[in-house]
């Protein structure tokens, strides 16, 4: 099971751009367009394409799986001729696929967007995916007496059953929010309409004066950073001796459709607040995720052009914080278009909510073999039941967005406002050059995150300038929060300088072995003043508990 990647699937934040289901629609419908009214490229193409089949048909193709591709890895596909001759039509026809957007007379980034919906086609009529075209799944059939079959067909009308836009990645019985996901003593300390505010009990007699404040992403569930004991990220913090508080957004509904990015700030600027006066501190460490980077540091401009002192150090994971660069992101760059955008804004605003089922659908099938058809075939073709894993459990604990916040964050990300000094106002202030925010920062990337790639986040460590630590985890999403002391494959790199691009800065880098979370909390208690006496409780008179973490909002199901 490809686990580490289905666990990135929806890790991303509005990074989407317009990449939605009724766009992937509309390029459907420009290709048909095309080939009707213009149908020369298509024909000719064609004509390549019979040529290309008759060679394999004599004997003459040379055609071959591409390399990685596990789809093709059992030997019958090359050492059987029907298998073989198979496998080499498909890949003539896949590719055949890709000439023609090339060929179709789209221009810019319509082709590229042509491109991946034809890519979706073959990917999706891969012969692997049907029974006949799949040597390992009808020996499974014979070898079970048919037993498979009814399993996956079982399986098959389950996901039905339940809606599922994808099939099931994962078994979920064994795991259950605040028992052994999101486990983590604490209480609930502030609870507003839009997240509560959850206080982790200390677990050492002393902790470091200041604490931290986590700001998760906004269409994620937040416990991926307080995962099963012994992997949780968080339980390892407070073990080290700080005191830690997080942000839970509670899913939106429809009737909160009205959220934006301000709504969203005034929230942090709440939660902040709470620590400040529970802390008894002026200045928490404020640690922010993903997409939720840009509004952070937004708010972090604004208090600094009051002189206001609430931030004692920022930390960023895979947080972009100049849009351009995701613009050029693979598949994704190509729906990052301002003539998409022009036509999204002319729509009713509640066509712009994004349920959970569409982010999970949408960022599957930016890598469909991995993410769709392979427990495609392992679910429903070999009648296998998908495995119980943490992350992958919290992976399909989804979210929505808010329709209002797609907007907003839709145009921040045309107008890119952080790159330039004074561009954006935030509460009436507005927002000077970001390298200038007077505290010090510590920013995470991940080597293989293909939803947010590291050298865009790199280039958010340039933009906060000399006194930003870069660490750049070496490997994807997930795995890079989820990566405890004493994992064997985990690494790190380091580099102190950032003044070259990221393929400069990466080859110049040191490779660290170990786990990058002992690095953050070396350099975290650098910061964070003197031990003091644990609190005896959590919260004080004003902020009483409201209940046992991880509340109420983290339970809320997706609409």
């Amino acid at each position: 099971m490809h686990r580490s990647l289905a666990g990135e699937a929806i890790t991303g934040h509005n990074i989407l751009g317009d990449f939605r289901l009724s766009e992937l629609r509309e390029t459907a419908a420009a290709l048909l367009g095309h080939t009707i009214f213009n149908p020369s490229a298509a024909y000719q193409e064609g004509v390549s394409l019979f040529r290309e089949l008759s060679a394999i048909a004599n004997g003459q193709g040379t055609w071959k799986a591409r390399s990685g591709d596990k789809r093709f890895s059992d030997p019958l596909w090359e050492n059987n001729d029907y298998y073989n001759k198979m496998l080499q039509a498909y890949m003539a026809w896949a590719q055949s696929l890709q000439n023609y957007a090339a060929a179709a007379g789209f221009e810019g980034k319509a082709a590229g967007r042509a491109k991946f919906v034809l890519g979706q086609v073959s990917d999706a009529l891969a012969p692997t995916n049907f029974l006949t075209g799949n040597p390992v799944a009808l020996k499974e059939a014979w070898d079970s007496g048919g037993k498979s079959l009814i399993d996956g067909y079982r399986n098959f009308v389950g996901d039905a059953a339940a809606r599922r836009p994808v099939p099931s990645q994962v078994d979920k019985r064994p795991f259950k929010v605040g028992e052994n996901l999101a486990a983590t003593p604490g209480n609930v300390v502030l609870r507003t309409e839009m997240f509560e505010l959850l206080q982790y009990k200390a677990q050492t007699e002393r902790v470091r004066e200041r604490p931290i404040l986590v700001v998760p992403s906004i269409i994620n569930k937040y416990y991926a950073f307080d995962l099963a004991p012994g992997r949780s990220l968080f339980e390892y913090l407070v073990q080290q001796g700080f005191t830690l508080f997080t942000m839970v957004f509670r899913n939106p509904q429809k009737e909160h459709d009205h959220w934006g990015m301000a709504a969203y700030m005034n929230a942090i600027d709440t939660a902040l607040e709470a620590v400040r006066e529970i802390g008894e501190i002026e200045d928490p460490h404020l640690w922010v995720v993903c997409g939720s980077g840009p509004l952070v540091v937004s708010l972090a401009g604004s208090y600094a052009a009051r002189n206001d002192r609430k931030i004692g150090s920022l930390t960023l994971f895979v947080a972009p914080l100049d849009m351009a660069g995701l613009a050029e992101t693979d598949g994704l760059g190509d729906f990052n278009d301002p003539k998409i955008s022009a036509i999204a804004e002319r729509l009713p605003a509640k066509s712009d909510r994004i349920t959970a089922d569409e982010f999970t659908l949408l960022f599957a099938m930016l890598r469909p073999n991995d993410l769709i058809w392979n427990y495609w075939v392992n679910n429903y073709l070999m009648g296998k039941e998908p495995p119980a894993f943490d992350i992958l459990a919290w992976n399909a604990d989804g979210t929505g967005m808010t329709a209002q916040f797609n907007r907003d964050f839709r145009s921040f990300s045309e107008k890119n406002p952080l790159v330039t000094p004074g561009a954006m106002t935030v509460k009436g202030e507005p927002i000077a050059d970001i390298s200038n925010l007077d505290l010090d920062s510590y920013v995470i990337g991940a080597r293989t995150d293909h939803i947010c790639p590291w050298p865009t986040v790199y280039r958010s460590a340039q933009m906060l300038g000399d006194r930003c630590q870069f660490v750049l985890g070496g490997s994807g999403h997930i795995q890079t929060i989820v990566s405890p002391p004493g994992s064997a494959k985990a690494t790190y790199f380091l580099n102190p300088d950032k003044t070259g691009s990221a393929a400069e800065w990466l080859e110049q880098a040191r490779k660290v072995e170990g786990t990058w979370w002992e690095h953050f909390v070396a350099w975290c208690h650098e910061r964070s003043g003197p031990f003091v006496s644990a609190p005896a409780t959590a919260s004080n008179a004003r902020y009483s508990p409201l209940g046992a973490a991880p509340g109420t909002y983290v339970l809320e199901a997706a609409t």
